[in-house]
């Protein structure tokens, strides 16, 4: 009788430990991984544009690590993008995607000229305007968007899971004892 009361003390607390584990390092995860997803606020790249792909008429950032000499030019966009200096040493604007007359899953180049005399260039690429497959959808409004953020949902989902297992595996256990009369 010994043995299987630590052994259903030993479940107790592993259930209790995978619960308390699951709860604390679930938001941890998933914030980090936001944060991953997010990006730094210097580009790794000397030019970068956010989001890279979308739907006509998506609204895009263009960031330039060079002083340029013009506006940021793209076929893909409504109009040029003016860059203006931030306070971190980029060069950032924002502007439109057309509306129509581009090619579904055509990459269109994004240029830069910078006052060095160097050219930047990256690239856009447009997606279909209807999902198809089913809308993309998150776990509970984290839906990650254009380019990922899946990750973040999947660690919330898999937090919840741990946080069901470990109550379910508690409850269970606190019923057997119940039955068995006994209060350890």
């Amino acid at each position: 009788m010994r043995i299987a009361l630590s052994r259903s003390r030993l479940a107790a607390a592993a259930a209790t430990l995978l619960l308390s584990l699951g709860t604390a390092a679930t938001p941890t995860l998933a914030w980090a991984e936001a944060q991953a997803d997010s990006g730094p606020t210097t580009p790794s790249a000397p030019l970068t544009i956010s989001p890279s792909s979308g739907p006509p008429n998506t609204s895009v950032t263009v960031r330039a690590t060079c002083e340029p000499n013009g506006p940021a030019t793209s076929p893909a966009f409504q109009q040029d993008i003016t860059l203006r200096q931030s306070s971190n040493n980029q060069w950032v604007g924002t502007g439109r995607i057309k509306s129509s007359g581009l090619q579904s899953g055509k990459s269109y180049t994004v240029t830069v000229r910078c006052r060095d005399g160097v050219t930047l260039t990256t690239n856009f690429t447009v997606t279909s305007a209807t999902p198809t497959g089913g809308a993309a959808a998150g776990f509970g409004g984290s839906s990650g968007g254009v380019g990922g953020g899946d990750s973040a949902a999947t660690a919330l989902a898999v937090g919840g899971g741990v946080a069901v297992a470990g109550t379910a595996g508690y409850l269970f256990l606190a019923r057997r004892r119940r039955a068995t009369g006994s209060h350890y």
